[in-house]
């Protein structure tokens, strides 16, 4: 019976499909190969049977690891476990294959690896169909990184209040989609007979655009390429691929950078200039890339060219405008909320507890999800806790999750808003009605990062940052012994304070008009803007419950409107009675007034300020001397 066993075994062996050996690993010989072995190599069993293995198999004439070369069967040997690795090789056709390798070690009966058995499975297809799905991966990625970047520019676009501000921006944009190239930006001025320095853009930004005017200064093609701006016909894609038949200053580009390409610049059938992507190594770019850029300049091509124009007219000599009209969703042009959009960028650069102090309506927690976007978790969850809308029971476990059973209704586990922002940032709004108990245990999380489930005993570590708000005067309400200093000064280690509506009301009109863009688009209207009366109710309420106070009576007019224009009739009810018992006032002073308002929303700049009362600027300055008008004084 033992025979036939044996052949049994060794038939079984030669029956397996994938190849098959085993190794003695003090010498490397081959004591037994099954038939897919053979087959592979197109050898037979005498051939090689109790030669070595890297004779056989890599034609060497010593060990492997003699050579420093990595070898599985000794890997398994000393290791006294199974080992996995991948190996090239050619077939009779010259196709290459992957062989999935795995060596399994055999014991003897002192527990010594005496045998290696070697498994080789062709994997090829497999690895291919991993390939693509990894390079599906990541264009996925890449597109979904490219939709938030033009997201990014559609929010961020309009607070570029110069062009060499809005180039900047854009060149960060395309540097982080393609880090291995080097935007160019040629802009025409207004008159289209050159193109513009961007002095005033950092060195970064404008230094390959300089770099390549030079060269063209010196072969004498730059009022080519302008004449050639003026004359494109469309948005039409350029290549390095195309460089035989295009114009002498293109060829230039294919010197400086072996891959780019470029398109024109177009504002309604206008061409503002030229974008070269240039790359200093060979490089394709897909269909989705050229659909992107495509995409950004069509989102800030009109912005562009107001910009463009702009500067123009003014002779680069208008008064300076401010930093930023807004910061994301918040709005404002006013001194107080430079300030704030000034404390914002400090805040976010560093991962410090924050107090975000102010009114209610004062737009807290869009700051704090500002705050959250621009920082370094910016991918990560944003999680609000509203501390004044639980009992003191559910808020702990609203915080910190509970177990089950942990009290009446626990029915199972559940996560706390402090787990679920892991990695992350959690803003805690109202820290002010916090309770005692929950006090502790928030200090607690503020000073090591741990907490416990209520009703648990396991310590959880949470890498979260706090940012927390408060309508109340939280110092008054440590002085009165309602919350603890420890946490207080733990919270307060960067204060940032929003200023009422009633502080800044220079940024109401800016307001107005961003809530009136709003809610056309809500509720499918095309209102242009504001009368003379409503502006001046809008801008002489106090505004006790702030910016959002403010969006709804906006929100109310719009709904009410049919025209094109809301006037003080649409406003609620409360603009209507502050403003109907005012004495009636003359056209002189109504007019004074008028100009007053609009000059305080232009920050005093009077080329803006005539051209949104549609009048000359030698008529605004006459009639600034004639009401008397300066900076600083009151409409009455």
């Amino acid at each position: 019976m033992l025979p036939q066993k044996e052949e049994f075994l060794l038939r079984v062996f030669d029956s397996i499909t994938d190849s098959l050996l085993v190794i003695d690993p003090r010498n490397c010989s081959i004591i037994l190969a099954n038939d897919p072995f053979w087959a592979r190599l197109s050898l037979s069993a005498p051939e090689v049977m109790g030669k070595p293995c890297y004779e056989v198999m890599h034609g060497r004439l010593g060990p492997c690891q003699e050579d420093g070369l990595y070898c599985p069967i000794q890997e398994t040997a000393r290791l006294r476990r199974s080992v996995v690795s991948d190996k090239n090789y050619l077939d009779d056709q010259g196709q290459e294959h992957v062989l999935q390798v795995t060596t399994y070690p055999h014991f003897d009966a002192q527990g010594e690896v005496d045998l290696v058995i070697r498994l080789e499975r062709d994997v090829t297809e497999r690895r291919k169909m991993e390939e693509s799905l990894a390079f599906r991966s990541r264009e996925l990625q890449k597109t979904q990184f490219q939709l938030e970047k033009l997201f990014e520019i559609a929010r961020e676009r309009t607070s570029k209040r110069s062009v060499p501000e809005l180039v900047h921006f854009l060149y960060g944009i395309i540097r982080a989609t393609f880090p291995d190239a080097e935007p160019l930006f040629f802009l025409l001025n207004g008159d289209n007979n050159q193109f513009l320095p961007l002095e005033e853009s950092p060195g970064q930004a404008a230094e390959p655009m300089r770099r390549f005017l030079r060269r063209l200064e010196q072969t004498g093609l730059v009022a080519d390429f302008v004449r050639y701006l003026g004359e494109a016909p469309d948005t039409q894609t350029i290549t390095f691929a195309d460089r035989d038949h295009l114009p002498p200053f293109f060829k230039i580009v294919s010197e400086i950078y072996p891959s780019w390409l470029g398109l024109p610049i177009f504002a309604k059938q206008h061409c503002l200039g030229f974008f070269i992507l240039g790359s200093h190594q060979h490089q394709g770019y897909s269909r989705e890339d050229l659909h992107f850029l495509h995409a950004l300049f069509g989102e800030v091509s009109c912005y562009l060219r107001f910009l463009i124009r702009r500067e123009l007219e003014t002779n680069y000599q208008s008064a300076p405008l401010p930093e930023k009209t807004a910061y994301g969703e918040l709005i404002g042009q006013s001194k107080k909320m430079q300030e704030v959009y000034g404390l914002i960028d400090l805040v976010a650069g560093t991962d410090a507890t924050g107090l975000i102090t102010g009114e209610n309506g004062t737009g807290k927690e869009l700051v704090a999800r500002i705050i959250h976007r621009q920082s370094k978790r910016g991918r990560g969850p944003f999680v609000v806790a509203n501390c004044s809308a639980y009992s003191p029971t559910l808020l702990e476990s609203e915080l910190f999750g509970h177990e089950k059973g942990a009290f009446t209704g626990a029915i199972r586990r559940k996560k706390g808003r402090f787990e679920l922002a892991q990695g992350g940032t959690l803003f805690l709004d109202e820290i002010g009605d916090i309770p005692p108990a929950t006090q502790v245990l928030l200090l607690r999380f503020l000073q090591d990062h741990c907490f416990e489930r209520v009703g648990g005993e396991a310590t959880i570590e949470a890498d979260v940052r706090v940012l927390a708000a408060t309508n109340k005067d939280l110092y008054g309400e440590v002085q009165a012994g309602r919350f603890r200093d420890d946490l207080y000064y733990r919270l307060n280690v960067i204060t940032l304070h929003l200023p009422s509506l009633r502080e800044r009301k220079e940024d109401i009109a800016l307001l107005c008009q961003h809530f009136l863009s709003r809610y056309n688009l809500k509720e499918g209207k095309n209102i242009r803007r504001f009368s003379t009366d409503a502006l001046e109710a809008l801008m002489d309420y106090d505004w006790p419950g702030n910016v959002r106070q403010l969006e709804n009576a906006v929100s109310h007019a719009v709904i009410l409107a049919q025209g094109e224009v809301i006037r003080r009739r649409h406003l609620p009810r409360f603009l209507k009675e502050t403003t109907e018992g005012a004495a009636p006032m003359t056209l002189a002073e109504t007019e004074r007034r008028l100009i007053w308002r609009v000059l305080q929303e232009a920050s005093w700049n009077k080329h803006e300020a005539a051209r949104r009362l549609r009048v000359s600027r030698s008529t605004l300055y006459s009639k600034i001397r004639r009401y008397g008008l300066a900076r600083g004084m009151q409409a009455d």
